[in-house]
């Protein structure tokens, strides 16, 4: 019986590499801790503290997502054949995209816990491929939210510095999208892109500067945005950020980043998190066991091992995948930091809010903290089913 047996989870992500430290073992930290702790009963608080899925213990395996998207989809491969029953991760929007058609053929049961290109499931009606962390569209309408509420925002010049890949252009044009339909008194400087992993902000900055930019929007991550905010600091020092990913690197950035940046987190993650009796849990834990607070990719892993749990829990302990699969389509469950919904792509892609705050620097301590967060429910930062996303855009947000 499949009850007596464990669940093999396969998670991949970022283990060598210049990814690994800002994202990856955050990453593989946090399934590091969640596995062992959904292994043993009552560890996490309310229904999350049941053993494993389902009653049935987890087995980790942890493999590397440094490569091509060509090389992952070689790698997934040999993941199927060691016998994983279910693949959790990637934290690269190209290497999911690739993976997921190989996912389909093969029959296994991947959750996305990371990348977040809203092209995922814009072409495509996957069975097998969840994921349980939001999209560009959520990040990038948030981020144009944000910034229409705020004092001072009227016939703003804005461009962007994002990276030359799915990630960037699409976090860019959905920005500018949301804010030009929000702000259409807002004049728009143009995006610029450079290579991933390259770091290649000054040309960018310098172009931005020239033309009189007075707000830069990048979802930069990893060295490519330590690099950009060290060299905006420097060379704009007037012009401010919104900088979507950000929160994954804040604790590293806080003795440099400037007041008055605008931060995302992808959703209500780490710093910008809800209280809760999970999320405190899930905080002092990692903090006890890594010595550092969990960050938004950490979060990613967590959540998508929860609507596992959840979803493993309702089909039952004998269950196979594809049973698995029809109950996590469409269901709802607590995450770490904030309510997750596969409300989206035939109960396939995750909704949940945005939430966005804006660095304040304490003048004595030097601290620095997030204020005047906002949340944005659900609904109004995600196109409903059928809709993509610059398609509802244009429609004013609307139905």
């Amino acid at each position: 019986m499949l009850a007596n047996k464990p669940i093999n989870v396969a998670v991949v992500t970022y283990v060598s590499g210049r990814a690994a430290g800002p994202f990856g073992f955050p990453a593989r930290n946090a399934a590091e801790l969640m596995v062992e702790s959904l292994n043993t009963e009552g560890e996490l608080p309310g229904p999350q503290g049941s053993r494993g899925f389902g009653g049935r213990t987890l087995r980790l395996k942890v493999y590397d997502e440094v490569g091509s998207p060509q090389e992952q989809v070689d790698l997934f491969r040999r993941i199927h054949a060691d016998g994983a029953d279910v693949v959790v991760g990637y934290a690269g929007s190209g290497v999911a995209m690739a993976v997921a058609p190989l996912a389909e053929e093969l029959g296994l049961l991947t959750v996305i816990a990371g990348g977040g290109t809203s092209q995922l499931y814009a072409h495509h009606a996957w069975k097998w491929v969840f994921r349980t962390q939001t999209t560009t569209t959520t990040d990038a309408v948030g981020a144009a939210r944000y910034l229409a509420a705020q004092a001072g925002a009227d016939n703003i010049a804005f461009g962007g510095v994002n990276q030359d890949y799915v990630w960037g252009t699409d976090s860019w044009s959905e920005f500018r999208a949301a804010l030009m339909r929000l702000r259409p008194d807002a004049r728009d400087l143009g995006g610029h892109f450079a290579p991933l992993y390259s770091a290649a902000v000054e040309h960018p900055l310098d172009s931005l500067k020239v033309a009189g930019v007075q707000l830069i929007h990048s979802g930069n991550w990893g060295h490519d945005l330590f690099r950009l905010v060290e060299v905006a600091r420097a060379r704009l020092p007037s012009t401010r950020l919104i900088l979507v990913a950000a929160e994954s690197g804040l604790a590293r950035l806080s003795g440099t980043i400037p007041a008055g940046t605008i931060i995302g987190g992808r959703g209500a993650h780490g710093w910008l998190s809800h209280d809760t009796a999970l999320n405190r849990w899930f905080k002092a834990s990692y903090r006890d066991r890594y010595e550092v607070d969990p960050i938004y990719p950490s979060y990613g892993i967590a959540n998508a091992l929860l609507g596992l749990q959840a979803a493993w829990t309702a089909a039952g302990a004998n269950a196979t995948t594809a049973e698995v699969a029809r109950a996590l389509a469409g269901s709802r469950f607590e995450g770490m930091g904030s309510t997750i919904s596969m409300a989206r792509a035939n109960g396939r892609q995750a909704i949940a809010e945005a939430a966005y705050g804006t660095v304040q620097r304490d003048a004595r301590s030097g601290q620095v903290a997030l204020m005047d967060v906002l949340r944005f429910p659900p609904d109004s930062v995600n196109p409903p089913d059928g809709v993509t996303s610059l398609e509802w855009i244009d429609r004013g947000f609307s139905v």
